[in-house]
């Protein structure tokens, strides 16, 4: 087994749909470099994958709240001026670059991992949604409790586009994902968990991010998406020795297309959202 199982779980098969879009290759990890290249399969356009992905920006931007509103409006006069006032989906390419980019590792640590993780939608409450927001780009929980013990992991992720992979980059994610990095969002996750669910928060609150990294268990997670030549610029350039790091490079052919093709597909269903 492979230290990148140990850190995050099995890439996923086929039947999901990062399985049937990268093959995977975890590289022979080193002192200072843990990492998962993720390529494409083929470089075609994939209408499945398209779908998904504009479904899962769709459910990280859109409260149940905010879509069940769309879907009753639609039917009324004015839905397009009412659509546009409750828009979470960003406009500016910067943005959506980012925060395709983010979701991207949430959906991919959980489809490693086959479960779901405890975790806030942020881009959801973002007052502005042409503006990036603020704090941990990913920091997801994965509490597990039985037969009188609870054990628990966070896992914390800095994620980043670019057209075009630098060794820049690379160091900018390496250098966000020290071991002396804290997460800056648990006490917002567990504020947020307990607006609907105060039994598991008061447990999440037990516990002190701390204990948790001295155990080894608060896993850093860094992502680049980028082109067909990322993986190398990483293998070239990445330098951490942080223990419980892995970074995860994406490397296809056409990122920026992949990311507009999916924004195009969210903001198409958005405008039916009786579809939805």
């Amino acid at each position: 087994m492979t230290k990148q199982i140990n850190l995050i779980g099995t890439h996923p098969n086929i039947d999901h749909p990062f399985g049937a879009w990268l093959n995977v290759n975890d590289i022979a990890v080193t002192a200072t470099k843990c990492h998962r290249e993720l390529t494409e399969i083929n470089n075609e356009e994939k209408d499945d994958l398209i779908l998904w992905m504009a479904n899962k920006l769709i459910s990280h931007h859109y409260t149940n709240f905010r879509l069940e509103q769309l879907k009753k409006k639609y039917a009324e006069l004015g839905f397009e001026k009412y659509a546009e006032q409750n828009r979470k989906l960003p406009v500016v390419d910067k943005v959506k670059k980012g925060n395709a980019t983010e979701i991207l590792l949430t959906e991919y640590i959980q489809s490693t991992l086959n479960r779901e993780l405890i975790k806030v939608f942020k881009l959801k409450y973002n007052p502005n949604v042409d503006q990036a927001i603020k704090g941990d780009d990913t920091l997801m929980v994965d509490f597990i409790e039985g037969e009188g013990a609870n054990d628990i992991k966070i896992f914390l992720g800095e994620s980043k586009f670019r057209k075009t992979p630098t060794k820049k980059v690379v160091e900018e994610i390496s250098s966000s994902l020290t071991k002396e990095k804290m997460p800056l969002s648990y006490s917002f996750l567990v504020e947020e968990i307990a607006k609907n669910n105060v039994e598991l928060a008061l447990k999440l609150d037990d516990f002190i991010v701390q204990d948790i990294k001295d155990r080894g268990q608060l896993i850093y997670t860094g992502l680049l998406l980028s082109n067909e030549h990322t993986s190398k610029f990483v293998e070239n350039n990445l330098y951490n020795d942080n223990p419980e790091l892995i970074f995860i490079s994406i490397g296809i052919q056409n990122p920026e297309n992949f990311i507009n093709l999916a924004f195009a597909k969210a903001n198409e269903l958005i405008a039916n959202p009786l579809a939805l």
